[in-house]
């Protein structure tokens, strides 16, 4: 039998998994992953991806590399009835606060297999292709993981952690005996890709909330096109599937003889999430954890979200910086945001799922008198995806969030310009650990020498940024991105987290105290 010693064993190589590695990678923490398929899905899948998912991808140097392969910045999805009159929208006013367009969307098994494949030469990550996981067993000092190789023969491997993202129907999940609770979509529907050289200036995304047949379509990269139907009572995998079915679902909207498809498959989507994500040594990630409708393109970035937050985590960990319990804090800061989520998904497709006639027109009238309002419905708008552009911890590893304007924000990532005048992004010279940012003032004169010592032995960066009046050798924030989370109070600096939320802000004379504080939070050895 083989054997194998490494600290983290990750299940599954889908996004959250791959992922996953890569920050591990990044942080010089070994790591295996298992995933019993040959190699990653070619299946349609996530089509969403957002700014930040974009904003990990830039922490393991990945944004050049997969950007070549996403449309940028689809800015308007519309809402429209059967008649095609608009009911309502979400327009992300080509707003970048972290760094990239809010919305944006991808081809996933091009992106899997980029992210599969950069891992090859990797220092720190193994990835085992057509090895399944057969069971494990953990104590107090680490976990046991049996499994078969890819010839059937049995490997087992040694390892501190062990992380399930090995999706929906999880192997690590069912093993721990986690329930999960929700409910499944009643219909499935139809997911197809193509390529239409002859649409590739459509509609950018649009939902048809059409009784007679709800559906979507979305621009990708080039002339690349998803679309998605939802199968009607009575209707049956095998009957939408057929092409001539598929070309008169699309011939309102393009030319079917033009139309290249390239992947179709139907889904059924489900609205659960496991009731714990965490047993001992062992972690749920991704769908293992919890599954989301697709209307808000949100599935595949909760569960990146997952794994940048329990990655520093189980880095800090591993290296012996911190104590196990901080890997408490991963389902008390995630869960609740997962959870929001689905139902931000579930709101969504209750307005566009609906095929009772009267209940479809009930809707629109609604709309149209919300309509009315510009306030009314922009404040509709912002009710229904909150959960997606207010980003903060209300609990966990973060002090006293609320307490002032920056406490437990994810921190807004500009672009600053460097003494020469060129734009840098800010998550690049914060670096991938903990930061002290200044704002018009210098951590390092700041701060006293025994307390900065201690932060830096932990690989923080510590950086100075001046606001649009600065002329300093400071990098500068010459849009003032960053003046109103330091204004507001008598904030100066703010200690930073590997996954760029705010631990803490404080100033020269509170710093001592506050850093302190922070050191307990998260449990440092």
């Amino acid at each position: 039998m083989n054997h194998y010693q490494t600290s983290v064993v990750i299940i599954g190589a889908g996004p959250a998994g791959l992922t996953l590695a890569h920050l591990l990678n990044s942080y010089q923490i070994d790591c295996i992953v298992l995933e019993k398929l040959s190699n990653t899905m070619e299946e349609p899948r996530a089509i969403g991806i957002d700014s930040e998912t974009l904003r990990t991808l830039q922490a393991i140097d990945m944004i050049d590399t997969v950007g070549q392969d996403i449309c940028f910045d689809v800015r308007i999805t519309d809402y429209v009835n059967a008649e095609g009159k608009l009911l309502f929208q979400f327009d992300t006013k080509g707003e970048q606060p972290y760094g990239f367009p809010v919305f944006n969307t991808f081809d996933q098994p091009g992106f899997d297999r980029t992210l599969a494949t950069s891992l090859t030469a990797s220092q720190h990550v193994k990835v085992l292709f057509k090895h399944e996981l057969i069971r494990f067993e953990q104590n107090g000092q680490g976990v046991t993981i049996f499994a078969n190789d890819a010839d059937g023969e049995p490997l087992q491997i040694s390892a501190q952690y062990l992380v399930g993202c090995d999706g929906g129907r999880s192997t690590v999940r069912n093993q721990l005996g986690i329930e999960m609770t929700g409910n499944n979509n009643e219909f499935p529907w139809l997911v197809i890709d193509t390529i239409d050289n002859g649409f590739a200036n459509g509609v950018p995304s649009r939902f048809f909330c059409d009784p007679a047949r709800p559906g979507m379509t979305i621009k990708k990269n080039g002339a690349q096109r998803r679309w998605e139907w939802m199968l009607m009572p009575g209707e049956t995998p095998s009957d939408i599937l057929n092409e001539e079915v598929i070309h008169r679902l699309i011939a309102p909207y393009t030319d079917p003889s033009q139309v290249d498809i390239y992947r179709k498959r139907v889904y059924n989507f489900s609205a659960i999430i496991a009731e714990r994500w965490q047993e001992g040594r062992v972690f749920l990630a991704g769908d293992a954890a919890h599954m989301t409708p697709p209307f808000a393109g949100q599935g595949l970035n909760s569960g990146m979200r997952d794994v940048r937050n329990l990655s520093w985590k189980l880095a800090m960990t591993v290296s012996g910086y911190t104590a196990p319990t901080i890997l408490d804090s991963y389902t008390e800061e995630r869960w609740d945001h997962a959870r929001e989520l689905i139902q931000f998904a579930l709101d969504l497709g209750e307005q566009i799922q609906p095929i009772d006639p009267q209940k479809a027109a009930e809707r629109d009238a609604f709309f149209f008198e919300l309509q009315k309002d510009e306030n009314a419905i922009e404040d509709f708008m912002t009710g229904l995806a909150k959960s997606m552009l207010a980003r903060s911890l209300e609990k966990g590893i973060v002090m006293s969030p609320g307490e002032n304007a920056i406490n437990g924000q994810l921190l807004l990532q500009p672009a600053l310009l460097d003494k020469a005048g060129d734009e840098v992004l800010l998550d690049d010279l914060l670096g991938k650990g903990f930061s002290i940012i200044g704002y018009n003032c210098d951590p390092a004169e700041q701060l006293d020498a025994n307390v900065l010592t201690h932060w830096t032995s932990l690989g923080t960066t510590t950086i100075a940024i001046g606001d649009s009046a600065h002329h300093d050798s400071w990098p500068r924030d010459h849009n003032d991105t960053l003046a109103p989370l330091f204004q507001q109070g008598e904030q100066t600096m703010a200690l930073i987290r590997p996954d760029k939320f705010c631990l803490a802000a404080f100033n020269a004379q509170t710093a001592s105290e506050v850093l302190q504080h922070a050191k307990e939070l998260l449990h440092v050895l």
